[in-house]
């Protein structure tokens, strides 16, 4: 109980420092668009760290498989990721204009390096901090105060940027999120989880071809893991499809001023913030089956639905429901990932899923950008909601699945799956 109660109180400290470093997400590819960046450029800052992120989450999975001391490698890696923030801000204040957009990529895709390690051990780190039967209660908390803090830093900010000449405006917020970054780091360290034994070595298993024999046997031997993997990729194909266009759309489309880009995420920081918490008591009342295919058939639509106007107030509204139902999304999909995990070999299993996740963030931006530029950022967003929606397709398919062999296995329909 000690424990809980420390995690819980770290837990709402790293939150609000971590809230603050979120806001970079949405100034980051407006920050390029401004600097004349292409769609092939944003779509860079989505794919180019994913290309790290896959070819680097299973060997470090691997590596940190058999670490003791795993909160001190998270967060000491988000620690050298969030540096990259001050990095941005020297080049935009001393590089030539034109060498600017290509060093902010060079400098996002070395980060992506200690990134990589943070998205491995981050749900370790949740998991073993709130415990097999407190998932949802700490990560809506941890998401729910990071999405009051992150809705009060975007509208500050956007504020900011307005009343402060370019580019040296951005530099000094991307300065800013660092400093809070630093601040996260001297929270996440004191997270205390309980050990792990990590499996034991074996002798005949030292070699390389023999540890990825004996991976790909594990992994095949969790069907669970195996399923909920395939259905997540092509959901996520969809999703990350989108995430380069649409702040493109808001500045080339939509013409968005900075103030009215930091409204649109003050709105979306606040659903988050809703959501989080609905979303949460309604798993309790309703279970997470059926809630898991509402939220994510509607953040499908968003796409779709955002290329159909250029009105500012409807962008904002539509933005600010994706985002509500896009909270339950987090906190279900992570709950349903940490069901297939066998907890001994969580590092690893997280490690495989990251990679998938990374291999749908390098192809589809990139897919993206191409579509956008030969058919109009319009059509490029409808497809990304298609190929979401062939997601939710799986999804179906799964929950029918589950409830037909429910009976045969004596768990009613809507339960857990015990895996």
């Amino acid at each position: 109980m000690p424990d809980a109660i420390h995690n819980a109180r770290i837990t709402r400290r790293d939150a609000i420092a971590m809230g603050v470093v979120a806001a970079a997400t949405t100034y980051l590819p407006v920050l390029v668009a401004r600097l004349g960046g292409s769609a092939f450029d944003i779509g860079l800052l989505t794919a180019v760290p994913a290309v790290a992120g896959f070819t680097l989450a299973i060997p470090i999975g691997q590596y940190l498989q058999r670490k003791a001391r795993v909160v001190a490698w998270y967060s000491t890696a988000r620690l050298v990721a969030h540096l990259s923030y001050a990095s941005i801000a020297l080049a935009v204040f001393l590089a030539p204009r034109e060498a600017v957009v290509p060093l902010i990529v060079a400098i996002w895709a070395i980060a992506a390096v200690p990134a990589t390690m943070g998205a491995v051990l981050f749900p370790i780190v949740m998991d073993g901090a709130a415990g097999p039967h407190g998932r949802l209660e700490l990560m809506s908390r941890r998401w729910s105060i990071m999405g009051m803090t992150t809705a009060i830093t975007v509208s500050a900010t956007g504020q900011f940027l307005d009343r402060i000449a370019f580019p040296g405006n951005y530099a000094i917020v991307f300065v800013a999120f660092t400093v809070a970054g630093l601040a996260s780091y001297h929270f996440s360290r004191q997270f205390h989880i309980p050990r792990v034994e990590p499996p034991a070595a074996d002798e005949g298993e030292r070699s390389a071809a023999s540890r990825i024999r004996g991976g790909l046997a594990l992994v095949r031997s969790k069907p669970a893991f195996l399923r909920y993997s395939v259905r997540q990729l092509v959901y996520v194909a969809g999703t990350r499809l989108a995430t380069p266009l649409i702040p493109l759309y808001y500045v080339t489309i939509v013409a968005a001023p900075d103030a009215w880009i930091g409204i649109i995420a003050t709105g979306q920081s606040l659903a988050f913030l809703a959501g989080y918490q609905i979303w949460r008591r309604q798993s309790r009342v309703r279970g997470t089956r059926i809630l898991l295919l509402v939220v994510l058939l509607v953040s499908s639509l968003y796409p779709a639905a955002l290329s159909l106007t250029d009105q500012l107030l409807v962008v904002a509204t539509l933005a600010t429901v994706a985002a509500f139902f896009t909270a339950g999304v987090d906190l279900i999909l992570f709950d349903e990932l940490m069901r297939t995990v066998p907890r001994q070999h969580g590092v690893a299993f997280v490690s495989i899923d990251t990679t998938l996740v990374n291999l749908a963030t390098i192809v589809a931006p990139l897919i993206g950008a191409a579509v956008a530029g030969l058919a109009g950022i319009e059509v490029a967003l409808r497809i990304a909601a298609i190929i979401s929606l062939c997601g939710v397709v799986l999804f179906v398919q799964e929950a029918r699945r589950r409830n037909r062999a429910a009976p045969a296995g004596g768990v009613a329909p809507g339960a857990p799956a015990q895996v």
